[in-house]
């Protein structure tokens, strides 16, 4: 399918979105990065998260599309390791120190007859991404059924994680900022997504912290933005907060407690 399609005068991408929720398709031209088609693939209860993937997979506008790339990208729990301190060899046991409660989960899910797919994590469900842009790797986990579906359809697929995406972006946006002439400058990234939040902090394009939280609504999003910012033990006045996402309340409700915010 990698090879299909009647549109030759264009180039597209296809990414497919793996989440807790289910699937999205979304066709995006190239290289402006335009999205032409973009589709949804709950799974529900009463569906089968394999069935639900096999059948999106076959949905006939994909053969209209010359795939010029086919990204698999990971929508869950992420965290992040020094170069220096990574070794694919120790990458399930790290990923279950830091979500026992995701472990607990696969296993309760692992014992419901509405999934066919692997709920045990794995070595095999252990993914990593490098991200040379702040000397780390990314360490998620993409169940390797889904991977094993999405192959036999586009071979070359490219796995990705969306906690990487996010901080690549705001590590680009950090390397063009000015260095402060006197004290550190600390800068935080905050994305918002309608469930979940995605933060990085950077001190003169050094990456202080980087993480995902579960927020659902702006109250929670504010408590765990000054949370961390407290934690971090970060200034108020001279410390800059970039938003992406964020509703006008939200912004409203932040720019109480932090005065530089863009």
């Amino acid at each position: 399918m990698l090879a299909t399609g009647s549109n030759s005068l264009t180039g597209f991408r296809l990414s497919i979105r793996s989440g807790a929720d289910g699937f999205s398709f979304s066709v995006e031209s190239t290289p402006g990065g335009s999205v032409v088609q973009t589709e949804r693939f709950p799974v529900s209860d009463t569906a089968l998260a394999a069935d639900v993937l096999r059948q999106a997979l076959q949905k006939p506008y994909l053969m209209d599309y010359r795939f010029q790339s086919v990204e698999l990208l990971a929508d869950t729990p992420a965290t992040i390791v020094p170069l220096e301190h990574f070794n694919k060899s120790d990458m399930l046991a790290f990923y279950r120190l830091c979500f026992p409660a995701k472990s607990e989960e696969s296993r309760a899910r692992s014992n419901s007859q509405l999934s066919t797919l692997n709920s045990q994590p794995s070595s095999a469900d252990m993914q990593y991404q490098i991200l040379s842009s702040v000397e780390a790797a990314m360490i998620f986990r993409l169940d390797q059924d889904v991977l094993r579906i999405v192959q036999e359809c586009y071979p070359d697929v490219k796995v990705c994680c969306a906690d990487a995406r996010h901080l690549e972006h705001f590590a680009a946006q950090q390397e063009k900022r000015p260095a402060p002439d006197a004290e550190p400058q600390n800068d935080v990234y905050l994305h918002v997504e309608p469930q979940y939040i995605f933060l990085a902090a950077f001190c003169r394009n050094r990456l202080l912290y980087a993480a995902s939280q579960p927020a659902a609504n702006d109250a929670d999003r504010t408590f765990l933005l000054l949370g961390i910012w407290k934690a971090l033990d970060l200034n108020a006045q001279r410390d800059v907060l970039h938003l992406e996402g964020a509703s006008k309340d939200l912004q409203k409700t932040v720019a109480e407690y932090i005065l530089n915010i863009e």
